[in-house]
């Protein structure tokens, strides 16, 4: 078997060794990468409520690449380390492209060093994020594994 076949075979066991729910964990990172797509709209919405507040564009980076990445690492990384690398890796080449391709496809966008800077924040907010969460299952599991090695002394 493939590298690739290994991961995807083990992956669902892995989430629910990890305590997840497959469906949740799927419908979540879909929804990171389907919101991904507004970031090749050819130009913004004028109607959008908040389009002209300065600095929410960064905020919606930040925000959708920690997303993106928290989720990926939660179907692709549940349990072993080794995938989270490759997220990060194309998180950031995800974020390259879209400033590339909106400065030079996208007549009426405009690709920047700060929408990439913004990218490169929430990439790390998100793998902090996917980081906390393991720590925290870690210390859990350990806390529960130990109460249940401990003997029970008998009351005098």
């Amino acid at each position: 078997m493939s590298t690739v076949s290994d991961l995807v075979a083990r992956t669902p066991t892995e989430i629910r060794r990890a305590g997840g729910s497959v469906p949740w964990r799927l419908g979540l990172l879909g929804l990171a990468l389907l919101l991904n797509i507004g970031f090749y709209v050819p130009s913004i919405p004028s109607g959008i409520p908040g389009a002209g507040v300065p600095g929410l564009d960064k905020v919606v980076h930040v925000v959708l690449f920690a997303l993106t990445v928290w989720a990926a690492g939660r179907v692709l990384a549940p349990v072993k380390r080794f995938p989270m690398g490759w997220v990060v890796i194309v998180a950031l080449v995800h974020a390259g492209l879209i400033e590339l391709i909106q400065q030079i496809a996208l007549p009426d966008r405009a690709g920047s060093a700060g929408d990439l800077v913004a990218d490169v924040v929430g990439i790390a907010l998100g793998l902090g994020l996917w980081i906390g969460e393991r720590q925290r299952r870690h210390r859990l599991l350990e806390t529960v594994d130990m109460a249940e090695q401990e003997p029970i002394s008998p009351r005098a």
